[in-house]
């Protein structure tokens, strides 16, 4: 799905889930609604302006270093996203006044608030040395990073023990992308609750 690699991620929502969106005043736009009031299955953002991903990328390099390009351009096209029920990409809390609870729920994880919770576990602070955080999946009980050569690697959260790897973010996105619209197709949700 996401081979023409560039080609932007709600586009590519778009073209799997066609009119099954919804719009939020904080340009947040849901996809995919879930029978029974369990949700919806992804969520993407407006993008971050060069000035919010400096400001994001200054927050966290004291911990993290150097955003990497991939991250960055991934950014510039949506401000985090949560796709599929398989991983929530952080991204920049952008404090908008007077949420509702839908608006709040559906806002990106925070990338700050990742990095500090992986930042106190015993194994965090040498790992985000060698290693960029920027997301993770609740339903694996895994975290995703960057290494100093832009593969992402999957790790088992907790243990940080190394589950599998990706040459890059594209090539994750590619995995995600296809199991997602997979599931979409054949209305297979998981319930959270």
């Amino acid at each position: 799905m996401m081979k023409e690699s560039k080609k932007q991620i709600i586009e590519c929502l778009h073209s799997i889930y066609n009119e099954d969106k919804k719009k939020l005043r904080t340009e947040a736009i849901l996809f995919g609604e879930k029978e029974d009031d369990l949700g919806w299955h992804s969520t993407a953002s407006l993008g971050l302006s060069i000035e919010e991903l400096n400001t994001l990328e200054t927050s966290v390099s004291s911990y993290q270093g150097e955003m990497p390009l991939d991250y960055k351009n991934f950014l510039k096209q949506t401000n985090g996203a949560y796709l599929f029920d398989l991983i929530h990409i952080a991204g920049l809390e952008r404090n908008y006044k007077n949420l509702s609870y839908h608006e709040e729920t559906h806002e990106p994880r925070y990338l700050n608030e990742l990095v500090r919770l992986i930042s106190l576990e015993k194994k965090g602070p040498t790992r985000l040395k060698d290693y960029y955080f920027f997301g993770e999946s609740f339903i694996n009980g895994t975290v995703f990073a960057f290494d100093k050569e832009e593969k992402v690697i999957e790790f088992k959260e907790g243990s940080l023990r190394k589950i599998r790897e990706f040459n890059n973010l594209d090539a994750l996105l590619e995995q995600v992308f296809k199991v997602g619209k997979e599931h979409y197709e054949n209305r297979m949700f998981i319930d959270f609750s």
